[in-house]
């Protein structure tokens, strides 16, 4: 059985400095990454049984805008894609493949949805949330102003709320979707980098900031994603009266300052940047237990798919990630008419989808 603390448990946080290397694991960052340069973090998938009632949800309760969905019959799914954005996406009138094309050109993160067709008319079916065994996943995490508004704006529409709690550094709170997935509402810092985001039900400003799941062995997965993938090590918040640690990984923007004068103000940095991270949770002691296996979300129970990046080149990246020994989930080539895709499997067996970047600019 693998281990879980609830979030509303966490109660004493030391912030190491962002970045400073962590205490007894060297750092294995690489200017040159397997997956070439210039990746973004695109995209967390997550699986729903009716869309009508997800859309509701992100765009009428947490504000987010559906930029377009893709539908493949033949294979009887459909993606809709949400984000934070101020662009005008294509009219849904035009081919599947122009705007798949402008998707992949994006540089900033979205939501992806997965509908697999008729699970909204099964009474019975329900998708794994990660939280419950058997145990991986655990949150998006969205930033915004004001958590406790956020959360009594939210319980006025029936929306679960799983906790709150305080930090010596922020708000959090835990609401469900609605197929029970974990969305965390964190207090974010105002920043001069505003997207001018209309008033929503959560506030102003709202940020797609974070996606979290649970790894065994810190030092594999830190190979993986600086090495692997060319993220930069941000930040680790370690709990250690509840002998947990948090990685934050990300494609940073250049703006990490050098110096920090308290663990409050790395919080606050942390909390008002807008590239989004992958966050991992690390108990201690699970990399040197032989029982503990974490679940990806791609077997039964179903529920979490992947993380997706949009990569120069999928054929070359690919052809790295191998030679290192990552095993491809799905081997590089097209995928019917949205481009080129690859699915590789980090060492706790997530799946990470590298798309190719559209060469058309918008």
């Amino acid at each position: 059985m693998t281990l879980f603390l609830s979030p509303c448990l966490f109660r004493h946080c030391f912030f190491y400095s962002l970045i400073s290397k962590p205490r007894c694991l060297r750092s294995v960052m690489s200017q040159d990454a397997l997956v070439g340069r210039n990746a973004v973090f695109a995209q967390t998938m997550l699986r729903i049984k009716d869309p009508e009632k997800s859309k509701d949800f992100y765009e009428n309760k947490l504000g987010m805008k559906l930029l377009t969905r893709l539908d493949f019959p033949s294979l009887t799914f459909s993606l809709y894609f949400f984000a934070y954005t101020q662009d005008n996406p294509p009219n849904m009138d035009e081919s599947q493949s122009e705007r798949a094309k402008w998707l992949w050109s994006l540089r900033y993160p979205t939501l992806e949805l997965t509908h697999n067709w008729g699970t909204e008319k099964n009474p019975t079916f329900r998708y794994h949330n990660g939280n419950d065994d058997p145990k991986g996943f655990g949150y998006i995490g969205f930033n915004v102003n004001d958590v406790q508004q956020a959360v009594e704006a939210l319980k006025k529409y029936n929306v679960p709320v799983i906790c709150t709690r305080e930090s010596k550094s922020a708000q959090v709170a835990y609401v469900a979707d609605p197929d029970g997935y974990w969305i965390q509402l964190m207090s974010r810092k105002p920043s001069s980098c505003s997207l001018s985001i209309e008033q929503t039900l959560v506030g102003k400003d709202p940020l797609l900031s974070h996606t979290m799941y649970r790894i065994k062995d810190p030092i594999k997965s830190r190979r993986f994603y600086e090495t692997g993938l060319g993220m930069q090590l941000i930040a680790r918040l370690d709990y250690p009266e509840e002998n947990i640690s948090h990685y934050y990984y990300g494609y940073t923007d250049g703006t990490i300052p050098s110096s920090f004068r308290s663990d409050k103000e790395r919080m606050e940095f942390l909390r008002g940047t807008r590239f989004p991270t992958v966050v991992l949770e690390h108990r201690w002691g699970t990399e040197s237990d032989d029982s503990i296996r974490y679940h990806n979300g791609n077997v039964e129970p179903r529920g979490f798919g992947h993380i997706g990046l949009i990569v120069d080149d999928i054929y070359r990246a690919c052809e790295s990630l191998e030679k290192a020994g990552y095993k491809l989930v799905r081997k590089p080539g097209p995928f019917q008419d949205v481009g080129e895709i690859a699915f590789v499997a980090d060492p706790d067996g997530y799946w990470v989808e590298l798309i190719k970047r559209s060469s058309t600019m918008y």
